[in-house]
């Protein structure tokens, strides 16, 4: 059988990506955190900052962000070989089944894990099997990049009873594939599932953060309209977990104009990466169903139709480009008759669970399996803790 070729190639770095890089280094990065300490402590400032740490991390990542090549983004975007799990302390004796790669001619994508025993299980003997979608705007990103705490994440549920089989998908990004490619990608692998491999939809979480979580929401949207034409049922998976969504790629809400220039520069990336997923598509159905989960479209369909009975979103108090888009699609959920649990968390910036888990790679692959700190991905842990909650009759 033919397969995908690589859909995500590491990319040639030219000349003039070094110079950019070199630039925003010598010159943006510093400029970025003096302005953001002088705000800071500026007497006349009636901005309430986060704590430091967090508060230049933010800008120094929106400065990147804004003004760093995606050839040196893509490239340095993970472990694409999966090494940091093979080798680790932690997991080096599932080395066999860890981060296998899965190629067929509609998409690509790696089994994190299945199971947590030397020799993997069949898909279809799992009692969970997760579904993950990685961040990264649809424009950089790998699922090894998030590889570690997905693998804590089989750990959590096996030790409340549960065995996990995790496949994170790796669709192609933008610019070199347009809307609805990634859509069309991860229909492929949930049909996939619940085809070849066997798992019943009702075994199926659906996850992903950030722009990952605009793909899974894509997914639901795509089974219940597919599942219109064809007069039949969605087949719905059991649960969908979007970690701070990015549910309107326009990044356009109301409540954006009063917003500070830091949020507003992070905007600006977020425009050129939409820009770069758009670019040349001319189906203007497309923006309406997809572009913005956060606006009612009557061609969409009701939410209570498209989601799963279990749905939980994550938010950060702090993630003001995203988070007004979230309220505003839970509230349309919830009017339209869809049970969707919706947790912020105080003082906490957007995919704050990832960034933390991110840190802390080191400290968790470092450790033996017996060894389990429950201060180590702690964001993570709740994550994998909904997981069990959403599985569990």
């Amino acid at each position: 059988m033919d397969t995908i070729a690589e859909p995500n190639p590491v990319p040639t770095i030219t000349v003039g990506d070094i110079f950019q890089t070199g630039l925003t280094l010598c010159i943006r990065l510093p400029w970025t955190v003096i302005a953001t300490l002088c705000r800071r402590w500026s007497p006349w400032s009636t901005y309430k900052p986060p704590p430091l740490r967090e508060h230049l991390f933010r800008h120094v990542m929106t400065c990147f962000g804004n003004k760093i090549p995606l050839s040196i983004w893509q490239r340095f975007s993970g472990d694409h070989a999966g090494d940091n799990l093979a080798t680790s302390i932690r997991y080096a004796h599932l080395h066999p089944q860890l981060f296998q790669s899965v190629r067929t001619p509609s998409f690509a994508g790696y089994w994190i894990c299945r199971g947590l025993a030397a020799d993997p299980i069949a898909p279809r003997d799992a009692d969970v099997v997760i579904l993950h979608c990685h961040g990264g705007g649809y424009v950089a990103g790998h699922p090894s990049a998030c590889a570690p705490e997905l693998a804590l994440s089989a750990e959590i549920l096996h030790r409340r009873g549960l065995t996990a089989a995790i496949f994170s998908l790796d669709y192609t990004l933008a610019p070199k594939a347009r809307f609805p490619r990634q859509r069309e990608e991860i229909l492929a692998v949930y049909d996939w599932l619940c085809g070849e491999m066997g798992v019943n939809n009702g075994r199926i979480v659906v996850m992903g953060d950030s722009a990952g979580g605009h793909l899974v929401v894509s997914l639901l949207v795509g089974l219940y309209q597919r599942s219109r034409e064809r007069g039949l049922a969605a087949g719905k998976p059991r649960a969908a977990l979007l970690i701070s969504p990015w549910l309107n790629l326009h990044t356009d809400h109301p409540k954006m104009m009063a917003l500070h220039w830091e949020e507003r520069l992070f905007k600006m990336s977020l425009d050129s990466y939409r820009e770069m997923l758009f670019r040349g598509v001319e189906d203007p159905e497309l923006d309406r169903v997809y572009g913005n989960f956060g606006a009612a479209e009557e061609m969409r369909g009701s939410w209570q139709e498209i989601l799963p009975s279990r749905t939980w979103v994550s938010a950060g108090e702090d993630e003001l480009a995203f988070r007004y888009d979230m309220e505003d699609f839970v509230e349309a959920a919830r009017r339209d008759g869809a049970e969707v649990a919706f947790d912020v968390e105080q003082g906490k910036d957007h995919t704050w669970q990832c960034s933390e888990a991110y840190q802390q790679h080191a400290q968790l692959l470092g450790a033996t399996m017996d060894v389990d700190d429950a201060n180590v991905m702690a964001g993570y842990r709740r994550v994998a803790r909904e997981i069990v909650r959403r599985c569990v009759v």
